[in-house]
């Protein structure tokens, strides 16, 4: 007997068994196979659904004349095998102009095309059918297209904690582009923080995980600067509701007077041409805003016009709520332009990657991103992963996926404006598990057990490149876990750099990997926001917070305690933080990352991972101010290191002695 909604799943890509962390093959239950199904949006109930879903769909591929897309190298023509004769029209990505058309019966003759996703309109006896054309280049775009010697290093921070001390209460785009041209004088060549996602006017009290946003083609305007003389405050740790309740009033302040301008005054003409180009997306995005301020930060909890997208009430509302609305927009508008200003610092002072943003791997359930029509996303299931030492039950990220047959359907749409909001302002931009183009792992609504999706890989490292290169930005993939087999090869030949991070290269003998071992198409680093720093490390001190909380016995407390000491005798000497940073500038990546709290030796780390309230996560503010930078003996010795490696920019190093004596830094 046929078992239906197993051939279903292979058909889409949910897997009925995968790997396990150990090797073991992990069968997945039928009622997770079909919960998974459910979710993408297939009415499957039973075998008999199953049968009859994937009798239509394999008798609408049979009957196209080619597959739902079409990968082609940019500037290259190139013939098609067609499985039916058709007439065909292929219009061009943004404008639908007509760059050819024709009548083919085995082999269509595709022309040389530009740069970008087009649609390929084909007609048949059968019907009418959509086949996607990517246009990709070769490689995405390299650190060698920025820098000739392709050997550079830089600073990773948390933006939050940006501070300058006591300066502001919460980190700010102004104080980020201060931060960059400081370090820059040190020789590095970019700035890496956390995403700058939207969060959300309203939120769950208890997120502010920059990696859970409402919406990642929006921007965080908590970071937004606030009006002249207002000051933070000497603690460690940020007070995020403090914080949060002065930049809204300043947003409030700095929103009235620009309300009162003139209609013809120039700030408003530009913001009037930003709402213009940024169209419908822009809109939407401003009236879940309103719709949460009314109902609750979860739409899926909304009375049913408003959750459901009822166009009279919907419009209703956005009259109603006019104001509110035009103030989001407003507060993107800032927030672009203070980006904008932090990348145009980090340049000018003479950085020459500058800002490297991060992408998360997805927005929280009930967010911004979720709700609006023309998404990808679906709703039934959260990304997650599978069980393995560190997660027994495996980790439920309460984020959405992707559905990989929205994502195809749409012509990765989508995927491609993502990227391109991100890109737009960043000279480099991280994809958080990356591992996620080729497959992701799901867990149904209501749900404990998971399985993976496999997601149309080609296409979307396709997407990838080309946006990459149109935006002239380097892409790195956060390539860690349990990698798929080949992916990082496909990643490497995409131009896509990978993540070598040293806290998980270790030999039999318990000490690091050689970093001339390191992969050359890599970042190379110690730690991430994740783990611990490197004073941290060898201190164990996660190991301690975790046993303090109970989150580890006393035996696995000494077994980490007694690794660490050994990974310390293998570095041969008293001083592992400076020892782990000539290590890292001797690296065979081209480039190197070195996170602000490892520079000052901090012991403390952003976030600990299973933590909620036991864990200060995403509070730490920096351990320098912007003129401590200029004057760090510690900054000073990690750029002789890098110098002595050829990682340093001297032409920045030159530029920053040359205006030492004229900075334009405000306390």
């Amino acid at each position: 007997m046929t078992d239906w909604i197993s051939q279903l799943c292979t058909h889409v890509g949910v897997h009925a068994q995968y790997r396990g962390f150990e090797g073991q093959t992990i069968e997945v239950s039928r009622d997770t196979q079909s919960a998974v199904l459910r979710a993408m949006g297939l009415d499957v109930g039973s075998d008999a659904d199953a049968r009859t879903v994937l009798d239509q769909m394999q008798a609408e591929d049979a009957a196209r004349p080619l597959p739902l897309e079409v990968v082609v190298q940019v500037d290259h023509p190139c013939d098609v095998t067609l499985a039916h004769p058709a007439e065909w029209v292929l219009e061009a990505e943004g404008t639908g102009r007509t760059l050819a058309s024709g009548k083919a019966d085995e082999r269509l003759c595709l022309p040389s095309l530009p740069l970008g996703i087009h649609r390929l309109r084909l007609r048949t006896g059968a019907g009418d059918f959509n086949t996607w054309v990517l246009a990709r280049p070769p490689r995405a775009i390299q650190l060698e297209d920025h820098v000739p010697e392709a050997r550079i290093w830089g600073v990773m921070a948390a933006l939050y904690g940006l501070t300058d001390a006591d300066g502001t209460q919460i980190g700010s785009y102004g104080l980020l582009g201060d931060y960059a041209a400081a370090m820059s004088g040190h020789g590095a060549d970019f700035l890496g923080i956390n995403p700058v996602h939207a969060m959300g006017q309203v939120r769950p009290h208890d997120i502010v995980s920059p990696y859970s946003p409402s919406h990642r083609a929006f921007l965080n305007t908590w970071h937004c600067a606030g009006p002249e003389g207002v000051v933070g405050d000497t603690a460690e740790l940020l007070d995020y509701p403090a914080a949060l309740r002065t930049n809204a009033r300043a947003l409030t302040e700095q929103f009235a007077t620009f309300c009162a301008l003139p209609e013809r005054a120039f700030e408003k003409q530009v913001f009037h041409a930003f709402t213009a180009q940024a169209g419908t997306p822009l809109h939407e995005f401003a009236l879940f805003e309103a719709l949460s301020a009314s109902f609750g930060a979860d739409w899926r909890n909304w009375p049913t016009p408003y959750r459901d997208h009822d166009t009279h009430a919907l419009a209703t509302y956005a009259a109603k709520h006019a104001t509110e609305i035009t103030r989001t927009k407003w507060a993107q508008w800032r927030a672009e332009a203070q980006l904008f200003d932090a990348q145009t610092k980090a340049r000018t002072a003479g950085m020459r990657v500058g800002l490297y943003l991060d992408l998360a791997v997805g927005p929280r359930l009930g967010g911004a991103e979720t709700w609006v029509r023309d998404t990808s996303l679906i709703t039934g299931a959260t990304l997650g992963a599978p069980p393995d030492p560190l997660g027994p039950l495996g980790q439920s990220w309460g984020l959405a996926p992707q559905s990989p047959l929205k994502c195809r359907a749409t012509g990765y749409a989508g995927f491609a404006r993502l990227l391109r909001a991100i890109m737009r302002h960043a000279g480099m931009i991280r994809i958080d598990h990356i591992l996620g183009l080729m497959r992701s792992f799901w867990i149904p609504d209501g749900g404990t057990e998971g399985t993976y999706v496999s997601y149309p890989f080609e296409a979307l490292l396709a997407v990838v490149a080309i946006e990459s290169v149109r935006n002239n930005t380097i892409v790195v993939g956060e390539d860690l876990g349990l990698v798929p087999e080949g992916l990082r090869d496909e990643l490497a030949a995409s131009g896509i750099y990978g993540l070598d991070v040293l806290q998980y290269m270790r030999t039999p003998t318990g000490g690091f990997v050689d970093t001339a071992e390191t992969r050359k198409l890599a970042v190379c680093a110690f730690a991430t926001h994740d783990t611990p720093t490197v004073a941290g490390f060898f201190a164990a001190e996660d190991a301690r917070v975790r046993h303090e909380f109970g989150g580890i016995d006393a035996e696995t407390l000494e077994q980490t305690r007694a690794d660490r000491a050994r990974a310390q005798e293998t570095l041969a000497t008293s001083h592992p933080v400076a020892e782990i940073h000539r290590q890292l500038a001797r690296a065979e990546a081209s480039m190197v990352a070195i996170q602000l709290d490892d520079i000052a030796e901090r012991t403390s780390q952003q976030n600990l991972p299973g933590t909620v309230d036991s864990y200060p996560n995403w509070r730490l503010k920096a351990p320098f101010t912007v003129d401590d930078i200029a004057s760090s003996k510690a900054f000073a010795l990690l750029a002789s290191d890098m110098a002595a490696q050829n990682r340093a920019n001297p032409k920045a190093m030159e530029k920053a002695h040359d205006l030492s004596d004229c900075s334009d830094h405000a306390h």
